[in-house]
């Protein structure tokens, strides 16, 4: 059987298996299965345990669990509604304040736990009633916090980094400094759109004027000092060389509980909780991985992607559409695959092409997580839309739809922004300590 069927077959184990309702890493791990029994028989099948042992033993996928357990911490916090208040009280001048309070606060939220989800319900729960209650459409209200979860995919520690770092073979701590400005950009980005629609349609958004004193506004940026202060303990840890994502994962998640700590926010009953959560969570992204290295050893044994380079080399097809297609690849099968899933399988698949094409890992890495962004807020898989319904039951799924469909679009200019001046993902990086 040739290796083009034997992929085909795969492909198609896969998506039945998807289909009658098998857990994504269910349905990877038996497709891999079937293909790697087709390429070799039962001499293939021996070398699962050593496929998973080299992938499994990195140390660097510790730092997931870590990072995760550090945003199960804070999510237990107030520092969500602190921050969401700071957000609002320095820009509460501006019309659809309260709308770009839940950007500003997600962005810096996502700092704090790189799982989108999380930062969606946590600002969720005190942004949307606050917009509710002055006026604001609940289209606005639940898309906007739908939209500005996301960021914690593209704001470093994001756990689509670590994943996407593994597979790839790159610097996750160059990933991870790379995606500061860009994700900067996409929030302040955000605001821009939502402060343009609160101009044209300020019955969406409704200006009301409050005073507040200058006092009340450092008051507020001195309640978040914790948030501050774990961010750069994390981000400059790795910046200046002082330790590796891993080891700023396990400063991060002690630093957090010394926060919730502080706050008196923890008791025997929340810190069970918090393991249990962090423990059910990190099994299922490992378990996707796990599949996932069988899936890339069999495209690799296959050698799919070196067949689609040549494909591709004889398409003759400018560099630029060549990574259109892709970019629509990853939108496609993000509509129907979790981020996990998105990143591990498709990452063996469109990497060596985009080498081929001659543009940076470090830079598509970036591009492919606001990719990934796109795909949490579009239906019919968009986790942070359902997050946002399950906050806001108020609120209908197809108004929080139409209100997180305008930002897909502003997270395709921040592509070709990146595209235009790839400088902005890649010059952090080339100043790192």
């Amino acid at each position: 059987m040739d290796s083009t069927t034997i992929f085909l077959w795969l492909l198609g184990a896969f998506g039945f298996l998807l289909a009658i309702g098998a857990p994504v890493f269910a349905a990877l791990g038996v497709a891999s299965i079937i293909g790697m029994y087709f390429i070799n028989g039962t001499s293939s099948l021996m070398a699962i345990p050593s496929i998973l042992y080299r992938g499994m033993s990195s140390y660097s996928l510790i730092a997931i669990p870590l990072f995760i357990l550090m945003g199960e911490v804070i999510a237990r916090t107030n520092l969500g509604g602190r921050l969401f208040t700071l957000f609002y009280l320095w820009l509460n001048r501006l019309p659809g304040s309260l709308a770009m309070a839940s950007v500003g606060s997600s962005a810096v939220f996502g700092a704090m736990s790189g799982v989108s989800v999380a930062g969606a319900a946590t600002i969720g729960r005190f942004a949307i009633p606050e917009m509710i209650k002055r006026d604001y459409a609940p289209s606005l209200a639940g898309g906007s916090v739908a939209a500005a979860g996301a960021l914690a995919l593209l704001i470093p520690p994001s756990i689509g980094f670590i994943l996407y770092g593994e597979i790839a073979n790159q610097s996750i701590g160059r990933l991870f400094v790379a995606a500061i400005i860009p994700g900067i950009m996409v929030a302040m980005l955000m605001v821009v759109y939502i402060g343009i629609l609160a101009v044209v349609r300020p019955e969406m958004a409704p200006h009301v004027k409050t005073g507040v004193t200058w006092r009340e506004r450092f008051k507020a940026l001195k309640d978040v000092w914790a948030a501050i202060a774990l961010v750069l303990v994390v981000l400059g840890s790795i910046y200046f060389g002082v330790a590796t994502p891993t080891e700023a994962a396990g400063l991060g998640a002690i630093g957090a509980f010394i926060v919730a700590g502080l706050y008196r926010q923890l008791d025997v009953r929340t810190v069970l909780d918090i393991f249990r959560s962090t423990v059910v969570t990190s099994g299922m992204i490992l378990l996707i991985l796990a599949a996932a290295l069988l899936f890339g050893w069999v495209i690799t044994r296959l050698m799919i992607p070196q067949q689609l380079v040549m494909w591709i080399s004889v398409m003759d097809l400018p560099a630029w559409v060549i990574f259109l297609f892709i970019l629509l690849f990853l939108v496609v099968i993000g509509m129907f695959l979790d981020i996990v899933s998105i990143i591990l399988i498709a990452t063996p698949i469109v990497l060596p092409v985009i080498e081929v094409l001659g543009f940076s890992p470090i830079w598509f890495g970036v591009v492919m997580i606001i990719a990934c962004e796109m795909a949490v807020i579009t239906p019919p898989i968009g986790l942070n839309l359902y997050v946002i319904k399950g906050v806001a039951p108020e609120i209908s799924l197809s108004e929080i739809i139409r209100g997180a469909f305008p930002f897909v679009f502003v997270e395709a200019f921040a592509i070709l922004l990146l595209i235009l001046f790839p400088s902005i993902a890649l010059w952090l990086p080339s100043v790192m300590w």
